[in-house]
């Protein structure tokens, strides 16, 4: 606790206990010490009489050791089917959004929760299995916001000589043998392994993973800082330079790393696909990735699609995600000729005006033209990229386009000699 800055003795701890060793192991521990602290139990109804029987157990220990005691139910499988997420993690995630309820409610520093070194072990494995970065390998933190783990420097049998010593009863979980989850696996198959090769590979194991936690603080603050310098934002659009991402060498970890925010695991193809023609596209979860004449382009696959917004004659700005339009009517035109800024005859209009993304069949005069275009093909000889066209906004009036936001004005809408009133719409940045 010290070693690692916990938690100060006059903080309001609250333990999460299941009424297992290691929780009943670190509520003992916290009791010598001379911690004052609250109890906190969830009963995910997972396991019929055996949830009701550690829920009384806890109770039990918190009126014989006069402690403050919580406690939660939850309908945990009805939860995984509507969230479509395994037990497991319906689990935790009702834990963690419980707990961070339960630090407010209740005005305490941290919840303490009873993860040992055994469980840093298996966690790395876990992601060493399933695939993952330096980051990953790290194991489990001893601090994260407001959760405290004091029992990582101690391994399962320490904790269960303990309790055996000092006589103090637990309980035990029936779930912890089934096969069925990577982690009983990992500890009931692969650990007993390890540990007849070297009896004390747990220990050098978790040696290197403390290894790792140093090596990663300097890893994650040079990766940032790399991908603070290469990744460029516009509105909700991301973009990298390839020349720039090919100045990095081994160029598939650089790219691993700055691509992790955005779920991209599909590295060695998006690198084989570096030199080939614009328009290869990959997607995660959450996120759409285009190769664009030199560049990747990467945007939110949940593009925002409103209807149409009216701009009525009065108004005087519209907020579209990271973007706004200020509207405002002058008696004289701009000296700016930028294409963020419509200058348009207030006369022409049409009120209230329509805002609404682009779609197929549109079309329009450019400016300085005399014939209508398609959208599209505007489009095609401006060179948008895919995610720019599912990005266009265009301002109406009546039926008739007046402007591609930030693009070009409708050549029938445009300041004329005999203009009188001019109406100024201008696309900024959010600040």
């Amino acid at each position: 606790i010290k070693q690692n800055n916990l938690f100060l003795k006059e903080d309001k701890i609250i333990l999460a206990i299941s009424g297992g060793a290691d929780s009943v192991c670190l509520m003992y521990i916290l009791i010598e010490l001379g911690v004052s602290f609250e109890l906190a139990h969830c009963n995910f109804k997972l396991r019929g009489e055996e949830s009701d029987g550690d829920e009384d157990f806890v109770k039990s220990l918190a009126l014989k050791h006069n402690l403050v005691l919580h406690i939660k139910s939850f309908d945990t499988l009805t939860y995984s089917k509507n969230k479509k997420m395994s037990i497991q993690m319906a689990a935790r995630s009702l834990r963690y959004d419980w707990f961070e309820k339960l630090v407010s409610s209740q005005k305490a520093n941290y919840i303490a929760v009873a993860h040992h070194q055994d469980d840093s072990v298996e966690t790395f494995f876990i992601n060493l299995i399933r695939g993952t970065g330096i980051l990953g390998l790290k194991g489990i933190m001893s601090k994260r916001q407001f959760i405290i783990r004091p029992l990582l420097m101690i391994n399962r049998l320490e904790i269960e000589s303990y309790l055996s010593r000092k006589k103090y009863s637990y309980r035990k979980d029936t779930s912890n043998q089934s096969l069925k989850y990577i982690r009983n696996n990992i500890r009931l198959n692969i650990l007993p392994i390890l540990q007849e090769i070297n009896p004390n590979a747990l220990t050098n194991i978790n040696n290197t993973i403390s290894i790792i936690k140093d090596v990663s603080i300097i890893f994650n603050a040079h990766i940032n800082s790399v991908r603070k310098n290469i990744i460029k934002k516009e509105g909700n659009t991301f973009s990298i330079k390839i020349e720039d991402l090919k100045n990095l060498s081994p160029l598939n970890t650089y790219l691993f790393e700055i691509l992790k925010p955005f779920g991209f695991s599909q590295i060695e193809d998006i690198v084989s696909s570096l030199e080939n023609q614009s328009g290869t596209q990959f997607f995660s979860n959450t996120h759409f990735l285009l190769i664009d004449r030199g560049n990747i382009l990467i945007t939110n696959k949940n593009i925002e699609n409103s209807n149409f917004l009216e701009i009525s004659k009065s108004e005087k700005e519209i907020r579209l995600a990271f973007k706004k339009i200020c509207f405002s009517v002058v008696n004289k035109s701009l000296i700016d000729n930028s294409q963020e800024i419509a200058q348009l005859d207030f006369e022409k209009l049409q009120f209230p005006l329509l805002l609404r993304k682009w779609k197929k069949g549109d079309r329009f005069i450019p400016l300085g033209m005399k014939n209508f275009k398609k959208v599209s093909d505007f489009f095609i000889d401006n060179k948008f990229s895919i995610i720019q066209k599912q990005e266009q906004w265009i301002l109406c009036s009546g039926s008739d386009i007046v402007w591609l936001v930030g693009s070009r004005i409708d050549d029938r809408f445009k300041i004329e000699a005999t203009t009188k009133k001019l109406y100024i719409a201008e696309l900024l940045d959010i600040d």
